[in-house]
């Protein structure tokens, strides 16, 4: 990834802000239009509503202060080469072949101005850790660049690339190829914006029908490692959307990521059948989990004499496989599509204080006062095990629906899209010491309880007046343990132009997405599209 200042950022969108209303439709070069050239340019700034609580970082950072302000640039060429492979030798191969090829490229440009021009909190943040501050918040990335071949039924895609599979909405199972950056609003961002491409060689082959299905269809990814090793991102501390943990958890922290080597490829494989209304997909895959596992490492043998060297917080990415299905259908009797999705999680790691921080929990030799305040331990352990990651299999499911409804007292011309989903988690060999990996608020030494069979609720509506100009939605995430999520947003379209006004809130126990409570935001968002 490549990082500088923010001043491509800052006159791309000042050009596209300032340009006239022409350049609202995309740039064409040929009169065929195979060469196209489309842009993104998006402003946010959010505001915070409630005062940070427990280990919310920064802890000085008020109701009305400014939390966010990021600027962000998509620019996107996209070329059919069909027409070319009749003109240029090069692509006769092409032609010859009777391959339709085309190609895509974004570049993403992203630049948050809190850490400079915003409160007081954030300046000192970025004066602590000035080189990562400055890495996280400028970002120039060519975001995605890939190439499609196809064939007959045969299609391949090769390059940087974003593959989702499954049903759901907000939550993932099936849907976990590629890292989300949860850096920049975790929950509060929708999940199409969080995705990170991954350089990666995709293909699908139809099979055409067999008997009862009338489409059947084989796909398959890799990534290898070499190529793209990358993980989701960890927010730094001190940033608006970073975990909340203690500043002293993980100081002496080290952090281990996937090499690049082939051992650290992500795979997979699914296949697809239509039949009749329904669509069926069986999977299995390869990947890695958006939050890192943790456990603590003791490097000497035996200690004599316990300094901030022996006992280290190892962070690691732990490989997963994921194997589950999904189905689609619309229901006839109540028109509503009907979605379903199961998905069976191998050796994945959690979080038992007892094994994974071994050594801080097992009985040892008390320190002294002045020591144990140093380095946060309160006794040497006397057995030198060091802790070490337990792994559990779960099996999660969701069934949701879909549905257009009238209700003419709110809108006489246009329906209301009414979405509904339940999410379930069970454990199996279930360990009731298991904990969710983020001490409660404000007491570091105890963390939240996890249940053998979790369950959320999520209801999402929405509609449109003045002939699409105007979208109000409302969605709703419920962890039946007491936990809210809450997002209302309004949008406007004039043109090429986009205004949006957004509430995000978390209200209610320190549990699955309750962690993030004292995070209530309201965003302010202004957009150009060039297409």
């Amino acid at each position: 990834m490549r990082r500088g200042t923010c001043t491509i950022i800052a006159v791309s969108i000042v050009i596209a802000y300032v340009g006239p209303a022409a350049m609202a439709e995309a740039v064409y070069i040929d009169d065929k239009r195979t060469f196209q050239v489309t842009g993104k340019f998006q402003t946010r700034a959010s505001v915070k509503l409630q005062d940070p609580e427990g280990f919310s970082l920064p802890t000085d950072l008020a109701v009305g202060n400014m939390m966010q302000w990021r600027n962000l640039a998509l620019i996107t060429i996209e070329h059919d080469l069909d027409e070319l492979a009749y003109d240029l030798d090069i692509l006769y191969p092409l032609k010859a072949l009777k391959i339709s090829a085309s190609y895509r490229i974004v570049g993403r440009f992203l630049y948050d101005a809190v850490y400079d021009v915003g409160p007081q909190a954030f300046q000192d943040t970025k004066d602590r850790d000035k080189e990562n501050i400055h890495s996280f918040s400028h970002q120039y990335d060519l975001w995605e660049c890939y190439l499609d071949l196809s064939r007959g039924p045969a299609f391949v895609r090769i390059g940087k690339q974003i593959l989702a599979w499954g049903e759901t909405d907000v939550f993932r199972l099936l849907d976990a190829i590629n890292p989300l950056d949860n850096t920049f609003g975790g929950s509060f961002e929708d999940l199409d914006d969080r995705r990170i491409p991954l350089w990666m060689l995709r293909g699908t082959y139809d099979l055409g029908g067999l008997g009862p299905i009338t489409s059947l269809m084989i796909e398959g990814f890799w990534v290898p490692g070499p190529w793209d090793a990358r993980v989701a991102p960890i927010a730094p501390a001190g940033t608006p959307y970073s975990a909340p943990l203690p500043a002293e958890t993980f100081q002496f922290a080290r952090y281990t990521y996937p090499d690049k080597s082939m051992s650290s490829s992500r795979w997979g494989v699914r296949f697809n059948a239509q039949i009749s209304r329904a669509n069926i997909t069986l999977a299995h895959y390869k990947t890695y989990p958006d939050t890192p596992a943790t456990h603590t490492v003791l490097l000497r043998e035996v200690p004599i004499l316990l300094d901030t060297n022996d006992v280290v917080g190892v962070v690691s990415y732990e490989p997963i496989q994921i194997t589950g299905g999904s189905l689609s259908f619309w229901e006839r009797s109540t028109d509503a599509v009907i979605r379903a999705e199961v998905a069976y999680f191998w050796d994945e790691p959690v979080f038992i204080p007892e094994a994974n921080s071994a050594t801080l929990y097992g009985p040892g030799i008390p320190l002294p006062p002045d020591l144990a305040d140093e380095i946060g331990l309160d006794q040497i352990p006397v057995d030198p095990k060091s802790g070490w990651l337990p792994k559990k299999n779960f099996l999660r499911y969701m069934i949701g629906f879909d549905k257009n409804i009238w209700i003419r007292a709110l809108n006489r011309k246009n329906t209301f899209m009414i979405s509904a989903q339940y999410f379930g988690s069970w454990v199996q060999d279930f360990d009731d010491r298991m904990r969710l990996g983020m001490p409660l608020y404000p007491d570091k030494d105890r963390f939240p309880t996890i249940y053998e069979l979790e369950q959320i609720f999520t209801f999402g509506t929405g509609t449109s007046y003045l002939n699409g100009a105007l979208s109000p939605n409302f969605s709703l995430g419920y962890d039946v343990r007491g936990a809210f999520l809450i997002g209302a947003r309004v949008s406007y379209i004039w043109g090429p132009l986009r205004f949006g006004l957004s509430y995000s809130a978390i209200e209610g126990n320190f549990t699955s997405f309750g962690i993030l409570r004292d995070r209530d935001q309201l965003s302010f968002i202004f957009s150009y599209l060039l297409n």
